[in-house]
This record gives C-alpha cells, sequence and structure tokens, in this order.
C-alpha cells in the first residue's frame, strides 16, 4: 500500500481519528499499520493492541492481513476478536462478581426448549407461578437455595 500524506497524518496522529472509506480502500491496513507504530512506540507491560469486529469473516481478514503486514515479533502484541467472543471471555473470567455461576454455558435456541420447557420468553416474570416454579426447582437442583445473588432475573440475557 502507498503511504500518502493523508494516510502519513493518520499514522501520526497521537490521539483518536475515525477513517471512513469504501471496501477496500485501506482501512485495515492503515489500522494494522498504526497499531505497530503504537508497538514501536513502546506498550506498558501487559499492555496490547485490541482489534474487536462484528463478524467472524472481518476478524479471519484482519488475520490474513496481519500475517503480511505486522513483523512476528510483534503479533503477539496483537489481539482480534469479534465483539462477541471478547464479551464471553469477559463473562467467563468476570461473571462470578455478579453472582454467576462459575462455569457460565451458552444456551443454545434448542437448549433452551428443553431447559425452559413450555414457559415463553415473554412470560418468565415473577409474576409467573410457572416461572416461580421453575426458578425454585433450578434452585434446588443447582444448590443455590439461599444465595445472595441470583442472574435469574428475566432481564439478564438468556443466550447470545
Amino acid at each position: 500500500m502507498q503511504i500518502c500524506e493523508l494516510r502519513q497524518s493518520l499514522l501520526d496522529c497521537q490521539g483518536h481519528a475515525l477513517v471512513l472509506g469504501g471496501p477496500g480502500s485501506g482501512k485495515t491496513t492503515i489500522a494494522l499499520k498504526k497499531a505497530v507504530v503504537r508497538i514501536n512506540a513502546g506498550l506498558d507491560p501487559g499492555q496490547s493492541v485490541l482489534f474487536l469486529s462484528f463478524s467472524r469473516a472481518a476478524v479471519a481478514r484482519l488475520g490474513e492481513a496481519m500475517q503480511q503486514e505486522v513483523p512476528k515479533t510483534q503479533r503477539s502484541q496483537l489481539s482480534m476478536q469479534t465483539f462477541h467472543s471478547f464479551f464471553w471471555t469477559l463473562l467467563s473470567a468476570h461473571a462470578y462478581l455478579l453472582g454467576a455461576p462459575r462455569k457460565l454455558r451458552i444456551l443454545l435456541p434448542q437448549d433452551e426448549q428443553v431447559e425452559y420447557g413450555s414457559i415463553r420468553v415473554r412470560a418468565r416474570n415473577e409474576q409467573n407461578a410457572d416461572w416461580r416454579a421453575w426458578l425454585a426447582r433450578r434452585e434446588e437442583m443447582s444448590g443455590m437455595r439461599g444465595a445472595s445473588h441470583s442472574i435469574s432475573s428475566p432481564a439478564m440475557p438468556r443466550r447470545c
């Protein structure tokens, strides 16, 4: 990629920058080059550069570009994930602080039917006697009776 004056100004920028452009205009490549510039400027111990994307395809594309654009010695200081995988990692590591079980799992739609039976999503609230009974059975089975925190609130996400 040719580094024109405009792209160089992005690489030299010390703060945040918004880059707009169509497909193939070089946004990803310039972001990778900017990451290398940032790494070369020095990161604190334990720091890395994080790229987040909405799609796996974009993360895969970024990984391919990284192989070409980023020296091997600096690749370990780059992390690329989808938003979903980033937050799943965060929840897996720290959700217990909110009262969640230490071992979390993603409830797939077919498992949700088995797990909740005929109780529809809209009916999963404290006013529904079936829902309260289901929560009580679950607490008894999991040994959570008397726990100070519960993640069974209908406001909590049930699946990703």
